[in-house]
């Protein structure tokens, strides 16, 4: 959403709630909001985006502009009690209680800004150690696994939220509590993933490209970049939405058996034609260990699946694959030759 726009919106509650305004005037601008939104997806998506960046940092983004095109509509809501804001009929409830309620945020001046800052929701981060699994069990009952490396970070008031908001760094599968007035959304490097209740997995470490499996339900994957949100890609049960860095876009894939994407849980590793890079990435993360090696395998790919085997087992598979020589020296690996086939 546009700076004008939101001087649209805030324009619309402050003359609606002024009893000096003539009823042509408010409808003129209700008109002007109708004509925007015209029940369009993405501007809905990006309304969504402001209002989760305001409630997760509890300030509004840094950049003065704002404030000043601002300043005059921020006096006249001043003098607007913010009790006897109404619903906009052409919002569903639970997303124009979120509008209303960003929107008193904003204009009830420094005061209440310093307020809020000394009350900011608290977040809590939990991490997976290297070697480590762990299940996190949210505020609202959603459960969430952790692969090895990853962390999640949740505020305190998740259960209470209007967007139940949650940041992963690395690959966690989710087994989202169902709850439709509150829209659970994950932050993932690169892609916003939305959805109401239901089972996914999502792969998100940085350097490649994010991947997101749906297992049950309904997921909507979108591409967020610098805070500007994309179409939705939409996905069922055995598709999965991948985010090409290169072109900068989602792709959506169908797959024949999706719990195959969570197989870590259970400690597997399956490769399919995965550069070495990232192997040595996974190996690293699951053994908690660190590999080195003389040459670079930028070029080489492996295909190949491990059952929760010994470390030596995986290495011993991998030394005759590329015609490497190593050692494991408590918890590193030194890897010496090796060519690609």
């Amino acid at each position: 959403m546009d700076q004008e726009t939101w001087k649209l919106v805030l324009e619309y509650l402050a003359v609606k709630e002024n009893p000096g305004r003539s009823k042509a005037e408010i409808a003129m601008l209700e008109q002007k909001l109708n004509d925007w939104a015209d029940n369009d997806a993405e501007r809905l998506a990006q309304l969504e985006e402001a209002l989760s960046l305001w409630e997760d940092t509890a300030q509004l983004p840094d950049d003065g502009s704002w404030r000043e095109s601002f300043a005059i509509i921020k006096q006249q809501l001043d003098e607007a009690p913010a009790k006897k804001l109404k619903i906009l009929k052409w919002w569903p409830a639970a997303t124009a209680a979120a509008v209303i309620g960003a929107l008193v945020f904003f204009v009830t001046g420094n005061q209440k800004t310093a307020v809020t800052n000394q009350n900011a929701i608290a977040w809590v981060t939990k991490t997976a150690e290297p070697g480590k699994i762990i299940n996190v069990m949210l505020p609202d009952s959603s459960e969430v696994w952790l692969n090895s490396g990853s962390s999640i970070s949740f505020p305190q008031n998740l259960k209470h939220a209007g967007f139940r908001t949650v940041k992963l760094n690395g690959e966690a599968f989710f087994k989202v509590k169902r709850d439709p007035a509150h829209p659970f959304i994950v932050k993932s490097q690169n892609i916003q993933t939305r959805v109401l209740g239901t089972s996914f997995n999502i792969r998100a470490w940085k350097g490649s490209r994010p991947e997101v499996t749906v297992l049950t339900g309904k997921v909507a994957v979108s591409r967020d970049s610098a805070g500007a949100q994309s179409s939705a890609v939409h996905l069922l049960p055995d598709q999965k939405a991948v985010y090409d860095l290169r072109l900068a876009r989602l792709l959506r894939e169908d797959v024949d058996d999706a719990k195959t994407s969570v197989d870590w849980r259970t400690g597997k590793m399956n490769f399919e034609s995965t550069p070495m890079e990232e192997v040595f990435q996974i190996i690293s993360r699951k053994y908690a260990v660190k590999i080195i090696t003389d040459q670079s395998f930028k070029n080489c790919q492996l295909t190949a699946k491990f059952d929760n085997v010994a470390l030596s087992e995986v290495m011993k598979t991998i030394g005759l694959t590329f015609d490497i020589h190593y050692t494991i020296n408590k918890q590193t690996i030194y890897i010496k030759g090796g060519k690609c086939n």
